[in-house]
């Protein structure tokens, strides 16, 4: 999975490269890692009124059960994963 500078969520196949496009076929994939700040996975990462630029990166723990998350204002925090709900308050 690809988060662009325009910030729209990409998967694409491996080794092909071909990209996936099929909302179905994206549902059906287990993700070994998670580091994407975008999708339906990470939904409540995002706090109210952010720029699209605040949240800066992510990373699901080994387990898969919490998401980290880095932002501009300089905190770490840490939320349930999958993040579905909106407008979550991370643990920081």
């Amino acid at each position: 999975e690809v988060s662009t500078g325009a910030y729209k969520r990409q998967v694409h196949e491996v080794p092909l490269g071909k990209q996936v496009t099929d909302p179905a076929l994206i549902e059906k994939i287990t993700w070994a890692t998670w580091t994407s700040i975008l999708g339906d996975e990470v939904i409540g990462i995002w706090p109210r009124n952010a720029d699209k630029a605040d949240v800066n990166c992510a990373c699901v723990t080994h387990a898969g059960l919490n998401i980290v998350t880095g932002d501009d204002f300089g905190l770490v925090k840490l939320f349930d994963f999958p993040c579905t709900e909106k407008f979550v308050s991370g643990r920081f």
